[in-house]
């Protein structure tokens, strides 16, 4: 993420703020979940040789919340074509609950810290559910409470809708209610205190 762009590129340099130089590695794949394969392997079969193999890694953000958005989603014509690409046993707040866990203590053993991010809203989807976003926001109280990470980046405060918090702010998403616009993730990134990752 950027401040003026969705991410850091050729075209779109990242952010210097502060004088400091940072450097960021982004391994995320879009589908991708935490506990089962979906575009590209989970990220818990994947997190040693994409995450932890980076040398001189100080932080890592666990940022994945797919596996609870389709496993309550709705079983509904819409939905098979989404529900076909992402095969698998449905998961419990509990599985993703231990799953973050266990990534963290996998990055600290390895010498980083911890930071988790909510899980955005995505009301209006096709995919979304009551129950999931129940789940989603039971697993996001954790994720702010819970005191397990060295540092929590509010991803579903900044886009939620004050007027339904189920939803991204219409302002912030391409038009899916799923996906950031640029200035959804500008918005992410300018959200995040760089002294997080000091």
């Amino acid at each position: 993420m950027t401040r003026k762009g969705v991410a850091p590129g050729p075209q779109r340099p990242g952010p210097a703020r502060c004088g400091q130089t940072r450097c960021v590695v982004n391994q995320g794949i879009g589908g991708n979940r935490i506990l089962a394969d979906g575009i590209g392997p989970a990220a818990l079969a994947r997190f040693d040789r994409d995450i932890l193999a980076t040398p001189g890694l100080g932080h890592v953000v666990i940022a994945v919340g797919n596996d609870l958005v389709f496993s309550f989603a709705p079983h509904t014509d819409e939905t098979a074509g989404f529900r076909a690409m992402f095969p698998g046993a449905p998961v419990t707040v509990d599985d993703i609950i231990a799953a973050h866990l266990q990534l963290a203590t996998r990055a600290r053993a390895h010498g980083a810290k911890a930071h988790a991010a909510t899980i955005a809203p995505y009301g209006g989807t096709e995919m979304y559910s009551p129950e999931g976003d129940k789940a989603r926001e039971h697993v996001n109280s954790w994720i702010r409470t819970s005191g397990a990470f060295d540092g929590v980046l509010d991803f579903d405060a900044v886009w939620r809708d004050p007027a339904d918090p189920t939803r991204i702010r219409g302002d912030l998403h391409m038009g899916d209610y799923l996906h950031g616009n640029d200035a959804g993730y500008e918005a992410l990134a300018e959200s995040v205190g760089l002294s997080l990752f000091d």
